[in-house]
């Protein structure tokens, strides 16, 4: 299964989708260059709000791949019928 983790970039800002705070940087491109080093793809880009004018909202995501576990059975007795006598394994028919 794959499971998608999310962060956006404001500025010299990453920020996770709750807002929390994950990294600051000194320069923009620093911030852009570690998400991309960290794996991260853009994904959407947010303009600035035309009635309070800012910087840009970039938003990033990555792919996490998630083990799958199988569900856990019961453990059954494997029947060898190789080590029996051939003359054993006929009667039981």
């Amino acid at each position: 299964m794959v499971h998608w983790e999310h962060r956006y970039l404001l500025g010299t800002m990453i920020f996770t989708i709750a807002g929390d705070v994950v990294r600051d940087f000194d320069d923009e491109y620093e911030a852009w260059r570690w998400l991309e080093l960290e794996g991260w793809g853009l994904a959407a880009i947010e303009p600035p709000d035309p009635v309070r004018p800012g910087a840009c909202k970039y938003y990033f995501r990555r792919r996490v791949r998630e083990e799958y576990q199988a569900p856990v059975t019961n453990e059954h007795r494997v029947l060898d019928t190789k080590s029996r006598p051939r003359s054993e394994r006929s009667l039981r028919r």
